[in-house]
């Protein structure tokens, strides 16, 4: 559905780049070169709309010190991310994403469910699983439909690629690796599948545990539940301490969650960032890193 849609708008732009240039006489080179320039204009507006509606929600000084070079090359990579994430990863999900049930050198890790956020698939994950896979690690990329649901109703359907991974590959247990919005459907499956039998840790990449401001210009089901101070998240937050370990990575610059220190959970292992935005943290080494020492520990209690 995803797909669909921006492969639609760039189909827009497509249009309108060749109309423009028809009425100008410029040729059909020109017209292919105003989409892109339609495409990088429209995705340059939304990442400066991100940054600027998300200043006001910096109240740390960890979010407020890095000094201009490092401000303007934050805003750079995540501008750049998201260019390619609207752009290529995401339309081309199905054919980039082929395969998605990576083999590992060592079967006794558990495989790591890679839950995207909202409005976005599968296609996402696709530096961070190469990454993982890399290290022998099972990586399974999955989408979660429709766009628009419920949390609740995304939990289900995790609920199902889970029993259905641990049917295929013979896991007792999984991994739960959610960004942004998919943090949260991950403690919803555990909340309410009471999951400790199935997942052994869920971990979260910038995932507003508390809400984000942004998300009042958020559509759907999903986009309301993701409002600070509504009774959906405040009900999910007073369920205590997790059943499985939870380990939440968040950046103080991200331009998405606001305020940023959203992400932080008081019964969690929090990991704060910087220099990088909401959708920098899927493309970064660091970050890998530290999902890769992570996974490392469940593994390690696996084979003991």
């Amino acid at each position: 559905m995803l797909a669909v849609l921006i492969a639609a708008e760039l189909g827009v732009y497509l249009v309108c780049g060749l109309s423009l240039s028809s009425a100008l006489r410029w040729g059909y080179v020109w017209g292919f070169a105003l989409m892109v320039g339609f495409t990088l204009a429209a995705r340059l507006g939304i990442v400066a709309a991100s940054f600027a509606l998300a200043q006001p929600f910096r109240g740390r000084p960890e979010s407020t010190s890095a000094n201009l070079p490092d401000k303007v090359r934050a805003f750079c990579v995540e501008f750049s991310c998201f260019t390619l994430l609207f752009t290529l990863l995401q339309p081309l999900e199905r054919w980039l994403m082929r395969g998605r049930m990576i083999a590992a050198i060592d079967p006794r890790s558990p495989p790591v469910l890679m839950i995207p956020g909202i409005y976005c698939n599968a296609g996402i994950w696709w530096w961070m699983r190469r990454r993982l896979a890399k290290s022998g690690l099972r990586a399974i990329a999955i989408n979660l439909e429709p766009l628009l649901a419920s949390i609740e109703d995304l939990a289900d359907q995790l609920a199902a690629h889970i029993e259905g991974v641990c049917a295929a590959t013979g896991a007792d247990r999984v991994i739960l690796l959610g960004h942004s919005m998919g943090g949260l459907v991950a403690r919803t499956y555990v909340q309410r599948f009471g999951a400790g039998a199935r997942v052994a840790k869920v971990i979260t990449l910038a995932t507003p545990h508390h809400g984000s401001e942004l998300a009042r210009l958020a559509f759907g089901a999903c986009g309301k539940q993701l409002r600070p101070g509504n009774a959906w998240l405040a009900s999910l937050n007073e369920s205590g301490a997790s059943r499985v370990p939870l380990v939440s990575l968040f950046t103080w610059q991200d331009n998405f969650v606001a305020p940023q220190d959203s992400p932080m959970l008081a019964n969690a292992t929090n990991i704060a960032l910087t220099g990088m935005g909401h959708l920098s943290l899927l493309f970064s080494a660091a970050v890998s890193q530290h999902v890769h020492d992570e996974i490392l520990t469940v593994r390690n209690e696996t084979r003991a």
